[in-house]
């Protein structure tokens, strides 16, 4: 069972969706998180499982949005910052 999403303090409401750069950055995040609980000393998998879940729930939005873009007639294209 994975464990429901919380929202975090001073991130963003729901109602303003993240942008393509900050979802990708969160992502990111949510892996070197996970990198470091599985090398730190104490070897947490079930911390890094859950950044591992977090990260790939980033990659999810990221790909719905492409899709939506897709739809309404409008390719998306993500810029270089």
């Amino acid at each position: 069972m994975t464990p429901k999403r919380k929202a975090a303090a001073g991130g963003p409401h729901p109602e303003t969706a993240p942008s393509l750069p900050q979802l990708c950055s969160e992502a990111a995040d949510h892996v070197a998180h996970a990198r470091l609980a599985l090398y730190d000393e104490s070897y947490d998998t079930d911390r890094a499982l859950h950044h591992l879940d977090e990260a790939i729930d980033c990659l999810k939005r990221l790909l719905a949005h492409g899709r939506a873009a897709q739809t309404n007639g409008t390719h998306a294209r993500l810029r270089s910052a």
